[in-house]
């Protein structure tokens, strides 16, 4: 049950502001409605606003043919994500017919022993193995297999093919179909391994030497061919691994931000001293000539020749954001060497001294934020900040020495357009005080920052989220922070974040429904006929002139959008609601997950909602009903950001591009 402050005062100056304002809304809703009924939205047309921008494509695997070192294929983190070239990366095809919206987590290619024949591609997806025998073109789900996510392959020099499966351990091909190595094999807690999520999957030559490295369970180990199972090194997260080609009884294995060896088979490991683990070894690859690479998520890439024992720094002209995968390409002189990275994939023909992107092209601009002030428009995206030239209706990249991994929120003091803020997406929170061409670091921890807001009451009270936490305050314009989780427990994340311009509240969206606070210590859970979903995007507004001098207060949830006049205390909308008590407000979005929202400045009736999958939808009724207005081209994608631009257009920020709309 909520509870009232027992000053009465107190009382009387919250709940008076909610009375006046629920009756003038009452009155003002039903005039409204009866108006624009009728009202026809007029057509919109978008288009693509994306010049200046650089695409990229987060790619986690990368395969070669070993019998043509210009054969090359890409996996990457999107909806059928597969790029091949026939040309060692000068041109690329990504169109394949069966992945559907598969990401794509590794990649194997096993040549045929027809000379003549293609060979046999294979692709661990989310929606498990899938194999292709022309090169990548078709795709089909590998069948017999448990309903799970596959997420590592390898193989043996006979090509026999074995999968790490999400929740169900390991599996081999064979003439009869597959086989679980894993079921009903119990040696030193080896029966952990038949449930566990395998991350990653070597095997020797003769496949006799397996090594399955999972997601905590650690490193799981046979010399038999996966008849039975050791796990010497128990409890541990082990995303890679590496087997020595010349020496199958010797591998590496990173644990985030430790390296282990073995040199027994992976009967026994010791821990190797490499202070530069702490960036999180992220890949690793063993070549025949004994050298030992391994890349981090810094972006950064090591070299050892003995083993482990000694490394030296490579990889100029690696992107900052992550090595995710290495592989060569055999027989090529000289020898080329391939890495997937957080923002697309590169080659070195220097043993991995030096690197260029060879496939600039490929991707898409990954836009997570976008923000109008009084002087223009800002963009952030997972290459950075930019801004936008209306003159030439192109983006320039904005100054500032900003970290890897992108902008992900923006924000302005709503009292001076010129202080802006700009949340990252690992290292905090960024400030400037000259509307942008400069920028600092405010002392806040090393976490993403999915949303900032600031009080629009006193400019130095400024609230982010942290992802995959909670919130945080700053009551000294970002000088020090707090962290203000006093009622929303331990584990709810929250989502969403505003700050109420005329009542004194502070609204929080989480995963399990709306939550608001009087001075952003303690939160109270509030709009209990929400509990059940998450709050994606807060709205929160004045009333229009002659609205009793409250606020309302908009929630695009993943059930629709909903409106409280009750400070969140009550809503709104959603389906099923009664038209008698006026609850039938935010039609045509019902069951529609509303990402973000926002008003037109200069008609408060006028509102508009981006969508998971569904575009932009307006509302010229005060959101008593939506239509859609496109791009159409969103269908597959999230709304990530909406903004006006100078020209009154309407921007739309999401990770497959940018549009921008204009009504006609």
């Amino acid at each position: 049950m909520f509870h009232i402050p027992v000053n009465r005062r107190a009382v009387r100056s919250i709940l008076i502001p909610f009375v006046k304002q629920y009756l003038v809304w009452i009155i003002l809703s039903g005039l409204l409605l009866s108006a624009c009924q009728t009202t026809a939205l007029p057509h919109w047309r978008w288009v693509r606003a994306e010049a200046g921008l650089p695409r990229q494509m987060t790619t986690l695997a990368v395969a070669t043919d070993p019998a043509d070192s210009n054969r090359v294929w890409v996996g990457a983190y999107a909806a059928g994500g597969l790029a091949r070239s026939e040309d060692g990366g000068q041109t690329w095809t990504t169109s394949t017919d069966g992945l559907t919206d598969n990401p794509i987590f590794d990649l194997l290619f096993i040549p045929s022993a027809n000379a003549e024949a293609s060979g046999s591609l294979w692709a661990a997806t989310r929606s498990g193995p899938m194999h292709s025998r022309d090169g990548g073109t078709s795709w089909q789900l590998a069948a017999g297999l448990p309903p799970v996510s596959a997420l590592a392959l390898a193989a043996d020099i006979t090509g026999r093919v074995y999968i790490g499966l999400d929740g169900a351990g390991v599996f081999a091909q064979t003439v009869q179909g597959w086989e679980s190595l894993t079921a009903s094999k119990v040696e030193h807690k080896a029966e952990s391994l038949h449930s566990a999520a395998v991350l990653s999957l070597v095997v020797s030559a003769d496949g006799q030497q397996l090594l399955a490295g999972t997601a905590g369970r650690g490193v799981f180990a046979s010399r038999d061919g996966g008849r039975t199972w050791a796990n010497s090194y128990p409890g541990n997260y082990v995303p890679n691994l590496a087997l020595n080609p010349t020496n199958p009884a010797q591998a590496v294995a990173s644990l985030r931000n430790q390296l282990a060896r073995t040199q027994d088979g992976g009967q026994s490991w010791q821990t190797l001293p490499v202070a530069w683990a702490s960036d999180e070894i992220v890949s690793l690859l063993w070549l025949a000539d004994g050298a030992l690479g391994a890349g981090t998520g810094q972006g950064r890439l090591y070299y050892s020749h003995d083993g482990g024992d000694s490394w030296v720094e490579g990889g100029a002209g690696l992107p900052p954001g992550g090595v995710l995968d290495l592989a060569v390409a055999a027989g090529s002189t000289p020898l080329r060497l391939w890495a997937a990275t957080w923002t697309g994939v590169y080659t070195s023909d220097d043993g991995g001294q030096t690197w260029r992107n060879m496939a600039p092209a490929l991707g898409s601009p990954n836009a997570f934020t976008i923000l109008s002030t009084d002087q223009e428009l800002l963009l952030g995206t997972r290459a950075g900040l930019f801004r936008w030239q209306p003159d030439n209706r192109h983006w320039i990249s904005a100054p500032g020495d900003f970290p890897t991994g992108g902008i992900t929120s923006l924000t302005s003091d709503p009292q001076n357009s010129q202080i802006l803020y700009a949340g990252t997406n690992g290292n905090g929170l960024y400030s400037s005080q000259d509307g942008g061409s400069a920028w600092h670091r405010l002392p806040t921890r090393s976490f993403g920052i999915p949303a900032v807001t600031v009080d629009p009451k006193d400019p130095q009270r400024i609230y982010v989220l942290a992802a995959w936490e909670r919130v945080y305050e700053s009551r000294d314009g970002g000088q020090s922070w707090d962290a203000r989780w006093k009622g929303l427990g331990e584990t709810i994340e929250a989502t969403s974040i505003a700050v109420d311009p005329v009542l004194p509240l502070v609204y929080a969206g989480t995963e399990t429904g709306l939550y608001r606070s009087y001075d952003g210590r303690a939160w109270r859970f509030a709009a209990p006929t929400l509990a059940d979903q998450t709050i994606l995007a807060l709205l929160a507004q004045a009333t229009p002139p002659g609205g009793g001098g409250g606020s309302v207060l908009y929630l695009g949830t993943t059930r629709g959008v909903y409106r409280s006049l009750t400070g969140g205390m009550t809503v709104q909308g959603g389906e099923g609601a009664t038209r008698q008590r006026g609850e039938n407000w935010g039609q045509g979005l019902e069951n529609i997950s509303v990402t973000v929202l926002l008003a037109d400045p200069d008609n408060s009736g006028s509102l508009y909602a981006g969508t998971a999958y569904k575009g932009v939808y307006r509302s010229s009724d005060w959101g008593y009903t939506w239509q859609a207005i496109g791009p159409t081209e969103l269908a597959e994608d999230t709304v990530a950001g909406l903004a006006w631009g100078p020209a009154g257009e309407l921007f739309v920020a999401a990770s497959s591009g940018v549009w921008a709309g204009v009504r006609e």
